[in-house]
């Protein structure tokens, strides 16, 4: 399965690529659904890459599914890579094996830029069957993920649904 997103963002490409690629770690700066993220020497260095890889925690006490994600191409010069992401800690029957991301981004002659996404997910056989769903759910989450990039790179501020995942977690933690 793959979901292709191309959006024009109101920022050089420069800037894209520097918080996409350069700043890969940081994706609980503005992802809502993640309230951390790290560096982790989990995939190969590439020549212009800041980080081989990051670990990003779904739950914010560190528990439970985490992803590993890491760089399988990396094109410094063309601002394109592509990102492997492996499930660590996925319930035996999660029906996803792993899902992949390419992105890529260029100047736009009339101003800003052009970002194009490509997700991909590698179901398990029994995936198959909750396929409907699944897409459903991933279509969802991908054009959230897209948005709330978008708007951090514009704004330099989290999404106000990145800001509600914050203050709902702190409140909890407050319990």
């Amino acid at each position: 399965m793959k979901l292709t997103k191309t959006t024009k963002i109101d920022a050089t490409a420069d800037d894209v690529w520097a918080l996409f690629a350069h700043r890969f770690e940081d994706a609980d700066q503005w992802m809502a659904a993640v309230p951390r993220s790290y560096g982790g020497e989990n995939g190969e260095r590439f020549e212009g890459a800041t980080s081989a890889g990051r670990i990003i925690e779904m739950q914010p006490d560190g528990t439970g599914m985490k992803a590993s994600e890491r760089f399988v191409a990396y094109d410094e010069a063309a601002k394109s890579c592509t990102v492997r992401v492996d499930l660590i800690d996925a319930p035996r029957l999660f029906p996803i094996d792993h899902n992949s991301l390419g992105f890529s981004v260029v100047d736009d002659p009339d101003g800003g830029s052009t970002a194009t996404g490509v997700f991909g997910a590698t179901l398990k056989p029994w995936g198959y069957v909750m396929w409907p769903m699944l897409r459903l759910g991933m279509f969802t989450a991908w054009n959230q993920l897209c948005e709330e990039f978008q708007h951090y790179v514009e704004t330099g501020t989290p999404h106000p649904r990145k800001v509600a995942a914050v203050e709902k977690a702190r409140s909890a933690s407050a319990r």
